[in-house]
């Protein structure tokens, strides 16, 4: 799709699917959606155990993927590491190998450490046949660190999840919008998600009404719309305590009103290899 002409007046729409990789369950919803073209762009966590059985997918289907870049590990019983040796990357780690839960602890890692672990995510994927469309980050743990977030996007000439205005700043968007410019390196002019948690009395309905309202208050130019979508199987109970909103999540863009409102709305879908290859032909 030709879009560059267009994108100050028209309004174009990644619908991205995160945290492909993390269990065999999400897999299959994310799969199943790309298939559909219910999502448009998914992102791979290297680390986590499933990672094998996506990878393959992508690789075999020519999915639009990206590398979710992540030294996080959120869930109290399902953990993941970094791709490097532990000893390697010793700051990222607990006593037992793992990420921290959070991303507060990883501004205390050795700088170091984390480019040699993000540069073996990526070299990671593109062992296991994985094509990278983008790059982006599990749970904003970069968001200290955006210098190396734009330097790796420069070495793998990929665009990357970022906005210049996000609602909680951290002081230094329009510097690294600069240099991310002077690189020819593409981002969204906007992204928006779906939340991340349930509040008391949500039900499918209401998860609905957030998804036509974002679509509905869309602007003109390139947004990316994150969310987590995965099936509801005792597998995925037994991971998260949020895996209601994500099965309501697997449905919601498969549900033909919110199919039809994106008609409506004259919205046009792509993922992130149409910004991939813009970015690639202008360098």
């Amino acid at each position: 799709m030709d879009f560059a002409n267009h994108m100050k007046s028209e309004r174009f729409l990644i619908v991205h699917a995160d945290d492909y990789g993390m269990c065999h369950t999400t897999n299959r919803a994310i799969m199943q959606l790309l298939d559909e073209g219910a999502v448009t762009s998914t992102t791979l966590m290297v680390n986590c155990p499933w990672s094998l059985e996506a990878a393959a997918a992508a690789a075999k289907s020519k999915y639009d993927v990206g590398v979710h870049l992540t030294l996080t590990s959120e869930w109290d019983r399902y953990k993941w590491g970094p791709v490097c040796h532990s000893s390697d990357v010793g700051s990222l780690v607990n006593e037992l190998g793992h990420f921290p839960a959070a991303s507060e602890p990883v501004v205390q890692s050795d700088p170091e450490q984390i480019r040699r672990e993000l540069v073996a995510q990526i070299e990671t994927a593109l062992r296991m046949g994985v094509d990278p469309t983008h790059l982006d980050n599990h749970m904003g743990s970069l968001r200290p660190f955006m210098e190396l977030y734009v330097d790796l996007c420069g070495m793998y000439r990929l665009p990357f999840r970022f906005r210049k205005n996000p609602q909680n700043r951290i002081g230094n968007e329009e510097e690294i919008a600069r240099k991310a410019d002077r690189s020819g390196i593409l981002y969204p002019n906007e992204i928006v998600a779906l939340p991340f948690y349930l509040e008391d009395g949500d039900d499918y309905a209401v998860t609905k009404q957030r998804a036509v309202d974002l679509l509905k208050g869309l602007k003109p130019g390139v947004t990316e719309l994150v969310f987590h979508p995965s099936l509801d199987t005792e597998e995925l109970k037994a991971i998260t305590d949020t895996w209601q909103a994500r099965r309501y999540e697997f449905d919601v863009f498969r549900d033909p009103e919110v199919q039809q409102v994106i008609r409506q709305e004259e919205i046009r879908l792509i993922g992130w290899r149409e910004l991939r290859e813009l970015q690639r032909q202008a360098g």
